[in-house]
């Protein structure tokens, strides 16, 4: 358990390397910084500030499919006490009351007809054994007769029996059973309980940084969309003014107009998408329906860092063949299915099982002789049932019993064909994660191209918000000495647009890359 927790918590510290470090942003023109763009206002709603840890942290407290998560390895717990109840010893107890009257058919039957009347007193107690597939028994019986045969020598006696019996199997049964498999499967199926909830902790934590991403550009987007309305109103109302000095036609003054139309228009559809996402951020934090952070805004706090590192694509790949908890639960799985191999083989075999027996008993109450055949009784020893146990501790009746049981089925093809099934299963399952194997491979190695690729269309979106940025001021000098037209100011404008929120997508997708690296390492 140390070991597993041990990777987790690795994987947890490469997962800080790539959370928040402060802001990176930088001037962008005009006013805009990115990472300082703040969600639409509410007043009715009460805004609250929350960094990519604190949003972790909280995820992996109050998300329900982690709690969910976390109640199976109690429930696999309880299926391993479960199974090992299996070798729980059983208990049994019997208690008898008989009384019979029989006719005499001949003069030594001690009378015309005798009575006997016999109670018994019986406790056994049963326990397989976890070792070589024995079973250990141990009974003590006890009965009281009382009768009135005239040639009783005890008219009432008390008669107790101690056993004793193991049972071994020396062929099938001996390495494995069906009830030592099924405890060693229960055992490998509450590991794979824990990593699933390693498996199910880390895509949390990874899907709150990618909503969290996802959020904060939401709102980038917003005041992108902002900062162009802005500048789409503030030529309106240039040409506004050139419109009534008389240096700007009506037609101009339109497609101004409808420039800052569109503008609102883009501005809402990014509202549009904020509410989406912050909703969908929402849900994977809330612990229920009444959580008070629904009806909140939330304002993440945290900015990405942009350093490059490149990755190490062979040591990430060795990582995941060792720690992925997908393959770590495949070979698990194909470990059940050797011990179902190990049992399925066993049952090949002949069954042959030693039996050694032990058994001692003693007698007691008060014995009479007759004095003549027929006679009167005259007591010879006084006794009762604690004489019987003290006849039964001194051991003077012992019996020993050695067998020797063994039983084959002529031909055994349903046994043997079941084996040729379980091998061939076996082996499917090893050409399974040899396939499983190569496909991690793949998967880490494309992740760790596209933390490359990202970075570099990061760096090109980079200097080509740049080159707009440049293009958009000269228009607008241009436009201010009547050297340029509402058309070319448009379109520069646009183009940086465009630019800003194709550097946003760069960011973001350079962030989740680096983090998607992290997890396809031990997440699978």
């Amino acid at each position: 358990m140390t070991r597993k927790n041990n990777r987790f918590a690795v994987w947890l510290f490469s997962l800080a390397l790539i959370i928040p470090m402060g802001l990176s942003g930088q001037q962008e023109g005009e006013g805009y910084e990115v990472g300082a763009a703040l969600p639409p206002i509410d007043p009715d709603r009460i805004r609250v500030e929350i960094s990519l840890e604190d949003a972790i942290a909280r995820a992996l407290e109050m998300n329900l499919d982690v709690q969910s998560v976390r109640l199976n390895p109690q429930i696999q717990q309880y299926s391993l006490q479960a199974a090992q109840a299996a070798f729980d010893p059983t208990m049994s107890a019997t208690y008898g009351y008989n009384n019979s009257t029989n006719q005499s058919t001949s003069q030594l039957d001690g009378g015309l007809q005798t009575s006997t009347m016999r109670q018994t007193y019986n406790a056994s107690i049963n326990k397989p054994t976890p070792w070589y597939g024995g079973r250990l028994s141990a009974s003590f019986n006890n009965n009281r007769t009382e009768t009135d045969n005239t040639f009783s020598t005890l008219p009432l006696s008390y008669r107790s029996t101690l056993s004793l019996n193991y049972t071994q199997p020396l062929l099938a049964g001996r390495k494995t059973d069906n009830q030592r498999t099924s405890l060693e499967t229960t055992v490998i199926q509450g590991d794979n309980s824990d990593i699933q909830l390693d498996a199910q902790i880390a895509n949390i934590a990874y899907l709150i940084q990618v909503s969290y991403w996802g959020l904060r550009a939401a709102i980038e987007q917003i005041e992108i969309q902002n900062q162009n309305l802005i500048q789409a109103q503030d030529l309106l109302e240039q040409n506004r003014i050139r419109v009534q000095i008389g240096t700007m036609s009506d037609l101009q003054m339109l497609q101004a107009e409808a420039q800052v139309a569109n503008a609102e228009q883009s501005r809402l559809g990014a509202e549009i998408q904020w509410r989406n996402q912050e909703l969908s951020f929402k849900r994977l934090l809330v612990g229920g329906p009444n959580d008070p952070l629904l009806a909140q805004t939330l304002i993440p706090t945290s900015a990405p860092t942009l350093v490059f590192q490149e990755p190490d694509i062979d040591a990430a790949v060795a990582i995941a063949l060792e720690q992925r908890t997908d393959l770590r639960q495949s070979r698990n799985n194909r470990e059940i299915s050797s011990l179902n191999l190990a049992v399925t083989n066993n049952n090949t075999r002949p069954d042959l099982n030693l039996t050694a027996a032990y058994s001692v008993q003693g007698t007691g109450g008060d014995r009479y002789q007759r004095v003549g055949l027929g006679g009167e009784l005259e007591l010879v020893e006084p006794g009762g049932y604690t004489s019987g146990l003290r006849s039964l501790l001194d051991r003077n009746t012992p019996t020993w019993s050695i067998n020797l049981n063994f039983s084959y089925p002529i031909g055994n093809k349903g046994s043997r064909a079941s084996l040729r099934r379980a091998e061939l299963q076996l082996e499917q399952t090893d050409l399974s994660i040899r396939s499983q194997e190569l496909g991690v491979v793949i998967e880490v190695t494309n992740a760790a191209l596209n933390v490359r690729d990202t970075f570099l269309l990061l760096e090109a979106a980079q200097r080509s918000r740049e080159v707009s940025e440049r293009a958009a001021e000269v228009e607008a000098t241009r436009f201010g000495v009547g050297a340029s037209t509402n058309y070319e100011v448009t379109q520069a404008r646009d183009a940086l647009t465009s630019a800003r929120l194709s550097e946003l997508r760069a960011i973001i997708n350079y962030v989740n890359a680096v983090a998607e690296f992290e997890l396809v390492q031990y997440i699978g």
